[in-house]
Formats: C-alpha cells, sequence, structure tokens
C-alpha cells in the first residue's frame, strides 16, 4: 500500500523522525521537512547542509559528532550516534541518528542516508529509572549507614563533652584525635553517599575503579558485616571512562544482591568477595563473589531481563540487574555471571581501559610545598549555618587572614555594593534567602572582579541547575567538610589574581 507524501511527512513529524541524504560527491544535503522541527527551524528557514546541522549541535558534542560522521564516510554498517542540539529557543534535544553507505556500482560510496529521531524523552525516562533504582539501593542501605555515622557520632559526643567539663585533663589531645578521627569515618561515609546519590547527566571521565569500590563497599559495608565475612583482594587495575554514580551503582546492586542471598545468623560460615585484575587485553575485571544459596538454573537466563524479580511484591522492582547490564555494555564492558544452587554466585564485570593522552615530552616532577600567608589576607566568609562560620573564623584566622562573616547573600551584596573588596569569598551554594549562584551572578554586575575571587562551599546538595553552575563556572569550590589545607591553599591562590 502507498501513501501521499504528505501522509509520510506528517507520520514523520508526530514520531520526531527525519530523513537527511548527502551526497557525498558534491557534499550537497537534501533532508524531509520534519529535519527543520527536529532542530527547531521553520520549514525553508536554512539551507540544508551538514555544516547547517552542525551549527545547532551542542559545543561540547561538536568534536565526537564530527568524527562519527568522519568515520561513518568510511563504514559499511549503520553507525549510531547520539549527541545534543541547542534550538534557537536554547532548548537543549538529545538526536540519534543512524547513518547508511549508498555505492555505486563500482562499490564507491557515493552518498550517505541518515535517519534522525528525537530521543529526548526516552533518554529522561531512562535517566530517571536509573536514578530511582539507585535511590532505591541506597535506601536499603539506609539503616545500615545511619548505624555506621551513629557510632562515631557517640564517641565524638562523649569525647566533646569531658573536654567541655575537663579542658585541663590529662587525655586532652587523645580525646581530640579520637574526634577526629570520628570525623573522618563519618566524611568517608557521606562522600560515599553523595557519590551515588547525586543525580547526574551520563556525563563520563576517567574513574579509578578501585577507589570506586572503596566508596561502594563503605555505604554497603554495615549490611555485609551483618551476613558475611569481606574479603577483597586487589591487583593493578587501569583507570576506565565511566561515570562515578552510575558505574558504583552496578557495584552497590551486586553488593546488595550477594547480601540478600545469604541467610542471617551465619556470619562466620558466609564470605563475600571482590577481588579485581588487568586481564590479557588490559581490561579493568571485578569479580563479586557471595556464598550464597546461589541462582536456580531455570531462572539464569531471565536475570538480566527488565522486571524479572523472584522477589515478593513490594520488595523489588526487577530493575537493578537489568539497569546494570544496561551500564556496564554502555562503557563497552561485559557483565556476566556463574552460579550454582546451594553454591553461591559470581559476578565479573570487565571494562576497556581508558586511553591515557601520551606526552611527546615527559614534565619535569615538580616539588610541592604548602603555601603560607605572608600577609594580610581579606577575607568575606558567606554561610547561614552559624556554627559553621564560625569555626572557619577560627581556622583561618589563624593564618593572620583578616576574615569578615555574613549569613546571607543580600548582606554580602550590601557590603561589595558599598565599596568593600576582599581578596577571597567563601561562599555557600545553597543557601535558603539567596543561593550562591544568585550572589554570584549579582556580584557579577556590581564588580566582576570579586566575582573571580568566589570560593563556593557546598554540603553535597546538588540541583540540577547547582551541578550546571559549577561545571559552568571557573570558580573553585569545596564540599564539606573541607580539606582545610586546600582551602588554605585556594585562598592564598586567588588573593594572588
Amino acid at each position: 500500500m502507498s501513501y501521499p507524501v504528505d501522509v509520510l511527512t506528517e507520520v514523520q513529524r508526530l514520531a520526531r523522525f527525519g530523513i537527511t541524504q548527502i551526497d557525498l560527491r558534491t557534499g550537497i544535503a537534501t533532508w524531509t521537512d520534519p529535519v527543520y522541527g527536529l532542530y527547531g527551524w521553520k520549514v525553508g528557514e536554512v539551507t540544508p547542509s551538514l555544516e547547517t546541522l552542525l551549527t545547532r549541535v551542542y559545543p561540547g558534542d561538536e568534536k565526537r559528532v564530527r568524527a562519527a560522521f568522519d568515520r561513518a564516510k568510511k563504514a559499511q554498517a549503520e553507525a549510531p550516534l547520539e549527541f545534543r542540539i541547542v534550538r534557537p529557543d536554547g532548548e537543549l534535544r538529545t538526536l540519534q541518528v543512524r547513518a547508511k553507505l549508498l555505492r555505486d556500482p563500482a562499490d564507491v560510496p557515493v552518498v550517505m542516508l541518515c535517519t534522525t529521531i528525537d530521543i529526548t524523552e526516552h533518554k529522561e525516562t531512562a535517566a530517571r529509572l536509573v536514578f530511582t533504582d539507585r535511590m532505591a539501593s541506597v535506601g536499603t542501605l539506609a539503616a545500615g549507614v545511619a548505624h555506621e555515622i551513629n557510632n562515631p557520632l557517640a564517641f565524638i559526643s562523649a569525647n566533646l563533652e569531658l573536654i567541655a567539663h575537663d579542658p585541663t585533663s590529662p587525655e586532652l589531645l587523645a580525646m581530640l584525635d579520637e574526634a577526629r578521627v570520628g570525623v573522618e569515618r563519618i566524611r568517608n561515609i557521606v562522600r560515599g553517599l553523595s557519590a551515588f546519590a547525586r543525580p547526574d547527566e551520563d556525563q563520563r571521565a576517567p574513574v579509578s575503579v578501585e577507589e570506586l569500590l572503596d566508596l561502594a563497599v563503605l555505604v554497603a559495608g554495615p549490611q555485609i558485616r551483618h551476613r558475611a565475612r569481606f574479603v577483597r583482594s586487589s591487583g593493578v587495575l587501569p583507570e576506565v571512562i565511566a561515570n562515578q554514580a552510575t558505574l558504583g551503582q552496578v557495584f552497590i546492586n551486586i553488593l546488595v544482591n550477594a547480601t540478600e542471598a545469604i541467610p542471617e545468623g551465619e556470619v562466620d560460615r558466609q564470605t563475600i568477595a571482590i577481588s579485581t585484575r588487568t586481564d590479557d587485553a588490559g581490561w579493568a575485571v571485578v569479580e563479586i563473589r557471595d556464598t550464597g544459596v546461589g541462582i536456580p538454573r531455570e531462572i539464569q537466563g531471565q536475570i538480566f531481563d527488565p522486571f524479572f524479580t523472584t522477589k515478593p511484591v513490594g520488595k523489588g522492582t526487577g530493575l537493578g540487574l537489568s539497569i546494570c547490564h544496561g551500564i556496564v555494555r554502555s562503557l563497552g564492558g561485559e557483565i556476566g555471571f556463574t552460579s550454582a544452587p546451594g553454591g553461591g554466585t559470581t559476578f565479573t564485570i570487565a571494562l576497556p581501559p581508558a586511553v591515557a593522552p601520551v606526552r611527546a615530552t615527559p614534565e619535569p616532577a615538580v616539588m610541592e610545598t604548602p603555601e603560607v600567608a605572608t600577609q594580610t589576607t581579606k577575607v568575606m566568609v558567606v554561610d547561614d549555618e552559624v556554627v559553621f562560620a564560625n569555626a572557619l573564623r577560627r581556622l583561618l584566622g589563624r593564618d593572620h587572614h583578616q576574615i569578615t562573616i555574613v549569613h546571607t547573600g543580600q548582606e554580602a551584596l550590601a557590603r561589595i555594593a558599598a565599596g568593600e573588596r576582599f581578596d577571597a569569598i567563601l561562599c555557600d551554594l545553597m543557601m535558603p534567602a539567596m543561593s550562591g549562584m544568585e550572589v554570584h551572578g549579582k556580584v557579577v554586575a556590581l564588580a566582576p572582579e570579586q566575582a573571580e575571587r568566589m570560593i563556593f562551599l557546598t554540603g553535597g546538595a546538588f540541583s540540577p541547575l547547582a551541578k550546571q553552575f559549577l561545571d559552568r563556572a571557573n570558580n573553585l569550590w569545596f564540599d564539606k567538610p573541607c580539606d582545610l589545607q586546600a582551602l588554605r591553599s585556594a585562598i592564598l591562590r586567588v588573593a594572588r589574581r
């Protein structure tokens, strides 16, 4: 059955789908009307060409898209490609393009035929599912994490109470050291939770698999210890290109499944083990083994299927392992398992290495030395947490800094508007009345040189807007609690501008 051309065009428009044809001999491009709509143009508003399309590609994706089209010109198979575009109204959309080469009788490529579809909603739905599953995993571990935080809080509180009552105690230094150890334990737990709880976009970078495993074990550790002995054997691993939160989600999901496969009350008889190695191809290989009940043979072919679960209703969505499979495969890696009923299960994740750039000339090693303040530095601290701001005043004041404390963005702006100038401005990112982002925007208008001196502090409560701001801004930022030596060094670097 054939359809009028206008019906086919309308079907493409409704499906947010378009077709582009590029003549490789002349470079001339033609496309169906829906392509204009996909990129945010009116029909006939621009002249069809590959370069015209590339003007709308998100700057961070342009280099990758150009390289993909260059490869596609030489390939014989379809080359699926996902990238973001910025429409004329500023809206960000995600497109998927598949390219197919058409050849002449002499087998010479003459035409590249491309299909383009808008997958923005699909990507957003998939991202929400991944994030929801990650939060479910963290929620499963919440009681154990609370226990791990309450333990150090208990002895920190006890020691501080003793110090307050007897500041001249001969055990003063020991109690302070114990308090510092407790703070570091809590800081590491929160760092692990923050790494997995942030609703990051799928932005990828070189990641240390060993460090990410350490964070996953830190978060899942309380639950593991109540079910089994934990064993770790580590080999040297290459870094891999991944998103920290989603790859960490894979490790946490498998660790949670491993603990749930082990009956309670048999800690001394049960084991959960992680081993790492680099295989002959240079890939990073992680094995997570448990001595639990194993996976029945009759369902082993289904465990990566979406919504398949053996858990009771309300105890699982059946998405965990399916999402893990998708994450690992999206990184170009492989995930598999071996299991026997009553004999435990071993999951194996293999990931290709990140290829480090090769330097033409090795750079000489530079010996770093701690920076020391040599003159008085004017610092303004903008933070709604009064206790934290006062603690910073005491800590930084020892470095011969002149510290000004304000607790709202409005107070900070009033001082700058009145002509006060600071060598560095420490500003909380997320404040109730006026956020650090808003403060920065207004300081840019009032005194641009002061905006460059702002250093942001965050408790880890990232909104998508805050994350975009930090990615875009050139300002330094630190997680709370801060590494004080790094913060001191940052203040001095900013002050010297």
